[in-house]
Parts: structure tokens; sequence; C-alpha cells
């Protein structure tokens, strides 16, 4: 159903534009608490995403899944808002900040180290099908349970539990192949 009130908005019909956001508005809402912001920044978000949208719908024809579209969009926008309130906050603290010289290279080391890791689960992430790639973004970034991710994705609940534990088997090998590449360059 939102495949096709999403190519009508494309086509111009605002009234596909108002469906698409009654349809998806409370889901992006609770998305944003979810992963830990403010509901107030979380609406901000929301509407800033619809905003653009609306303002270029000529540029997105190429979207063919827009709930997934709009998931990503609204996190990315409210990773946006956190970065600048961050950066404001480095800004009032730097004086506390150039204090504390001996941690630089502490600090160094542990954003290696993340940076590995994050590099790391995104190979195994990306070696995964698209679909396992969204039961398992469903399952753990959106908390869902198995019943839901099954209506979503209109699959069978035992099938949704199979994708998932494939998934996951073939990112705990990868994962440990990855780790063993790591320490056999030490």
């Amino acid at each position: 159903m939102s495949k096709e009130i999403w190519q009508e908005f494309l086509r111009g019909n605002e009234d596909a534009f108002s469906e698409l956001y009654r349809t998806y508005y409370q889901e992006l809402l609770m998305y944003g608490v979810k992963i830990g912001f403010d509901k107030e920044v979380c609406k901000d978000a929301v509407q800033d995403v619809f905003y653009n949208i609306y303002t270029n719908s000529k540029k997105l024809i190429h979207v063919e899944n827009i709930e997934f579209y709009l998931i990503q969009c609204v996190r990315n926008r409210l990773f946006d808002i956190h970065s600048r309130a961050i950066k404001i906050n480095r800004i009032n603290y730097n004086d506390i900040i150039l204090k504390n010289q001996d941690n630089v290279v502490e600090q160094i080391i542990n954003k290696e180290r993340q940076l590995q890791t994050e590099n790391a689960i995104s190979k195994c992430f990306k070696s995964l099908s698209p679909k396992q790639r969204k039961i398992i973004y469903y399952h753990y970034q959106l908390n869902l349970d198995v019943q839901e991710i099954a209506a979503i994705l209109e699959m069978t609940p035992s099938a949704i539990k199979k994708s998932l534990y494939r998934a996951l088997q073939k990112m705990k090998t990868m994962s440990s192949q990855l780790f063993n590449a790591f320490f056999s360059f030490l």
C-alpha cells in the first residue's frame, strides 16, 4: 500500500503526501524516542524530514522502500541535531579539555579501537543479504519482536526466526575470521 501512495506522491498528488505523513509520523516519532532522543527533538526531526521530502520530491524517484528511507532520514537528522549540540558544548568546555591533554593518547587509541570494531561490524553486516540486514535492523535497532517483523515484511514468524538465526551465525563466523586476521598482524 505504501508503495502506491509513494508513487502517487512522486506524481504530484498532495493527498498522497498527507497519507504518507499520517501513516509514518507516529512510527518515526517513536523510533526517535526509542533510540534515545527527546520527544520534542524527534518531532522537529520528523517534521524536517517530511519538509525535505516535500520540497525535494523530484530528486527522490530512486527511492523504492519509503519506510526504510524515512527511518534512515530521521536517524540521520537526529544525529545531525545531536552533533550540533555536541559542537556547541565543546566550544563551551574547550578550556577544560585542553587541561586534560594527558588523556589524548588514550583517546586516540580508544578511537582507533572503536573504528576498527565498527569496521568489522560493518563488514559482517554487509555480508548479509538485504532481507537479513533488514531483519537484524528491525530486531536490534528498533527492538521489534518476531511477530512485528513478520507483519512488516509479510513473512511467517518462523521464517523470520530462521533468517535471524542464519544472519547471526554468519556474522559470528565472519567476526571470528576478522578477529583472527586482526591479531595475526600484531
